[in-house]
């Protein structure tokens, strides 16, 4: 046992647990540390409140430590990107309706889509209407609303209303966190609210995550992982998400 550690100490072996397990427990780290469940309750509170990790009932998860502005995130993990979005666009078939949300992945999924193939595309994302509107077979129809700047899409009333006159062959969600007990996660309240009217909507729901949004929690919750149909990875990660996680009705891809 750790004992007589200072608040800021605590903090930090917090921290680094959860860097090594992604997720703590309450009453393992009282034992460890040799301070009282109510402490350490308090302990993480306040790093919730700083954005270093969520708190949930007896303990914490890890946040996916992605930047969350779209800019941001543009040029990161390109190869894994390109690997996921290549799993994707074989599920899809001309004549069919897809939603696809925002998010740098999905927008490489957009690029991937055979400039043969003919698809009514439904999207709040501007880069993904960018690449889209020049395709001939696609027709593209853009969810406009509130602009949410950082992850370049619409947002509000105006999309929840338009989300609800279609009934999408498939979606293609954009999600910050993915975690086996916490399920589809994300940062701002708002957009999460959209994300999970879009679940509701679809008949089949694709989420593609990589290792950084794997085992990690945010604020807002969008749906539970029963929720979705395909989960696509990098191929890397899909014999620990088999091996590590409990089993689930997803499609791992």
């Amino acid at each position: 046992m750790l004992y007589n550690m200072l608040k800021e100490e605590r903090h930090q072996y917090i921290l680094n647990r959860l860097g090594e397990n992604y997720r703590i427990y309450i009453t393992a780290l009282s034992q460890e540390l040799g301070v009282s469940d109510d402490t350490l309750r308090r302990d993480l509170v306040e790093l919730d409140e700083q954005g270093l990790l969520t708190k949930v009932h007896g303990g914490a998860v890890a946040k996916s430590g992605i930047p969350h502005r779209f800019v941001d995130r543009l040029n990161t993990g390109i190869a894994g990107k390109q690997e996921m979005a290549a799993k994707v666009i074989p599920l899809f078939k001309s004549g069919e309706l897809i939603l696809i949300d925002g998010g740098t992945t999905n927008l490489e999924v957009a690029r991937q889509i055979p400039a043969g193939m003919e698809l009514t595309v439904y999207t709040n994302s501007f880069p993904i209407v960018n690449v889209l509107m020049n395709n001939p077979k696609i027709e593209l129809i853009f969810l406009g609303g509130k602009v949410f700047a950082s992850s370049q899409v619409t947002v509000g009333i105006s999309v929840y209303q338009a989300l609800q006159t279609i009934r999408p062959d498939w979606l293609v969600l954009g999600v910050c966190s993915v975690h086996p007990q916490q399920g589809l996660t994300a940062p701002d309240r708002e957009e999460a609210m959209v994300k999970r009217l879009m679940m509701e909507r679809a008949q089949k729901r694709i989420v593609l995550a990589d290792s950084h949004k794997l085992n990690k929690a945010e604020d807002y919750v969008i749906a539970s992982l029963g929720d979705v149909d395909y989960l696509v990875t990098e191929d890397a990660e899909v014999k620990s998400i088999r091996e590590h996680w409990a089993k689930t009705s997803f499609i791992l891809l």
